[in-house]
């Protein structure tokens, strides 16, 4: 049998397996809430620690990969050079070990996430980053059948990914009725602090995700170059962002993240939440090509209307030519604002075999 045909009978084994498995290990959602206190308070120390340097505007006619780095601030301050983790085995079922992971990047902030470790694999096993949104957290795109995140965690194990789902942070949907300490404008006030130290809550984030890879690409379940990285929504832009910063990703998939109407600004009127508005979608995929990369959007997704989108994959489209030009996907598919692994998980496997 070929390695194409082993790869994807193992997938629809690993597949069926998830689907029929009647006591897959599963987590209330609130167990990881001190959790995501704590990492915005470490979050918190962090900007306050930071001396005065308001975030200067780009030179003219710099670079846009340069560019990009100064709209961010990027690489932040202060990060370890050499990144230390500990990895705790927190459950266990017939489709994965998991684990939850705790990689220090400063001397006093972690990146955390979950780490999941398929079964019945071959191992090392290409290792897939799979990015939470808005309000979420990895847990809430894991256990009790994902919400909108559907099988963005769960397929990529099924397919026989390792998978880290890192938290970044943020309100928590879950956590409103149950007087989390995190304040409901969390995002706006961290990068305020942050840009008034000369970074972003974007630049940080990413260069926590990036940070992790140091130590997880070092795991002896992870083959360190096959690398994706999958996100919906909020998930969706830290995807199409970590990727344009990180070589070491492979190939993304942007789910209902892509926008015409993306700004660069400074303002704070176009940073509500510290949502990201430093390069346009057409600009990120420019620092992405020519590495793969799938974006998907529901047809009736209202926070991103379809046209709109189809409007910035026409201009995205030209960053992918000749040989390339099949790397560059877009899925519409019938639905709403929600991950699909159904056209997700074929293109991976393109690339990640």
């Amino acid at each position: 049998m070929s390695a194409v045909l082993q790869s994807l009978a193992l997938a629809a084994c690993c597949s069926a397996a998830l689907a029929q498995s009647p006591a897959l290990y599963e987590e209330d959602l609130l167990a990881s809430a001190p959790i995501r206190v704590e990492q915005w308070k470490q979050m918190a120390a962090y900007a306050a620690s930071l001396p005065e340097k308001p975030l200067t505007p780009p030179a003219d006619g710099e670079p846009l990969a340069r560019k990009f780095r100064d709209l961010l601030g990027y690489p932040p301050p202060s990060f370890l050079p050499n990144p230390t983790g500990h990895f705790d085995r927190v459950g266990e079922d017939s489709v994965a070990t998991y684990y939850r992971a705790f990689i220090r990047v400063t001397k006093d902030m972690e990146t955390y996430g979950l780490y999941i470790v398929p079964k019945n694999v071959k191992l090392p096993a290409p290792l897939v980053i799979s990015q939470h949104g808005g309000g979420g957290t990895p847990e809430m795109a894991t256990f009790h059948g994902g919400t909108n995140y559907h099988d963005q965690v769960r397929g990529a194990v099924a397919e026989g990914y390792v998978v880290f789902a890192p938290l970044t942070v943020m309100y928590p949907f879950r956590d409103r009725d149950h007087n989390t300490a995190i304040p409901a404008d969390v995002r706006g006030i961290l990068d305020d602090q942050l840009r008034a130290g000369g970074t972003t809550l974007m630049g940080v984030e990413a260069y926590k995700i990036s940070r992790a890879l140091d130590v997880v690409l070092k795991r002896p379940e992870v083959d360190p170059a096959r690398v994706a990285m999958i996100g919906l929504s909020y998930g969706g832009f830290y995807t199409l962002y970590t990727t344009a910063l990180e070589p070491r990703i492979k190939v993304a998939i942007a789910s209902c993240s892509f926008r015409d109407k993306e700004t660069t600004g400074t303002a704070r009127t176009d940073r509500v939440a510290g949502r990201p508005t430093d390069l346009s979608s057409a600009e990120l995929v420019r620092l992405i090509a020519p590495r793969p990369l799938q974006v998907q959007n529901g047809i009736n997704d209202k926070g991103f209307p379809i046209e709109d989108v189809r409007r910035a994959i026409e201009k995205s489209r030209p960053a992918y030519t000749g040989a390339h030009a099949a790397d560059f996907d877009f899925e519409a598919f019938e639905g709403v604002h929600e991950f699909r692994g159904d056209v997700a998980w074929p293109f991976l496997r393109k690339y990640l075999r």
